[in-house]
């Protein structure tokens, strides 16, 4: 078979597989398979469906109570769940409650995904043991057995796009365990259940995580730009492909040459 054939086989072939497993990709909100809920259940019990509050365009710190949503269980916007409508560059501030039943001392950390995990940006990221609530910022924090834990989630939309947020809590040594209802199963063992959450249909152009945040005592000046590619990197890219098709060409030239002496021998 030559070569060209070979790639053209590849690449049906991938087309069918994405056909035959968008049917399943589709469904937002679906039950979670990859978590092994006997575990999950004997490390975390999630105390209720997390709170969502919206915040409209405003300057930090958020001030108000904002609009809270309440995280569903359902089947998707028709199902009974809630979806948030808003612009891109406005917040959510998600809080949601879990009690830590696992037998050790571990560390933990807080999450929140989508379906592709780049529609928001983590802007401030809380827990409160009974001592005050306490900044953890991009680190983890100790989870003390048999401690409730009130969790804050503090994210800014950033491009616009129709996606379900879940949240949830990553467990030392255990994984990552999205918040869902505890539930009693068949002969002990629990079913994989539907997880709390809702959608959000963000509307606009593409927000810098940080545009319009005023950062005290910060080095840095001027705006931030994490999400605009560096000039050096746009070089880089540029260079790969002028190389590429250099490599493309002499390749080219050399199967010629190879035919012609091949046809004159």
């Amino acid at each position: 078979m030559r070569p060209l054939s070979i790639v053209m086989v590849a690449v049906i072939g991938s087309v069918l597989l994405g056909l035959l497993a968008f049917p399943g990709a589709a469904r937002a909100h679906e039950t979670e398979p990859s978590v092994d809920w006997d575990v999950a259940y004997a490390n975390v019990q999630v105390l209720g469906p997390p709170i969502y509050s919206y915040y409209a365009t405003q300057s930090l710190p958020l001030s108000g109570s904002g609009t809270p949503y309440t995280g569903m269980l359902g089947a998707g916007p028709g199902g009974g769940w809630n979806t948030i409508a808003m612009n891109t560059g406005e917040y959510l501030v998600i809080t949601w409650s879990f009690r830590y039943v696992g037998g050790a001392a571990v560390r933990g950390d807080l999450f929140w995904i989508t379906r592709l995990g780049l529609d928001f940006s983590t802007i401030g990221r809380y827990v409160d043991s009974g001592t005050g609530r306490q900044w953890i910022g991009s680190s983890s924090f100790a989870l003390t057995p048999k401690t409730q834990y009130n969790a804050t989630l503090v994210v800014r939309s950033i491009q616009p796009t129709f996606r379900h947020l879940h949240v949830g809590v990553s467990v030392q040594n255990v994984g990552n365990i999205p918040a869902a209802p505890t539930v009693s199963g068949v002969n002990g063992n629990p079913p994989m259940p539907t997880l709390y959450g809702l959608f959000t249909n963000a509307n606009g152009p593409v927000v810098e995580p940080l545009a319009g945040v005023s950062i005290a005592g910060s080095p840095f000046s001027g705006t931030f730009l994490l999400l605009t590619p560096w000039p050096w990197a746009v070089g880089g890219f540029a260079a790969q492909v002028v190389i590429g098709l250099v490599f493309i060409g002499a390749m080219y030239w050399y199967g010629r040459r190879e035919s012609k002496r091949g046809a004159k021998t």
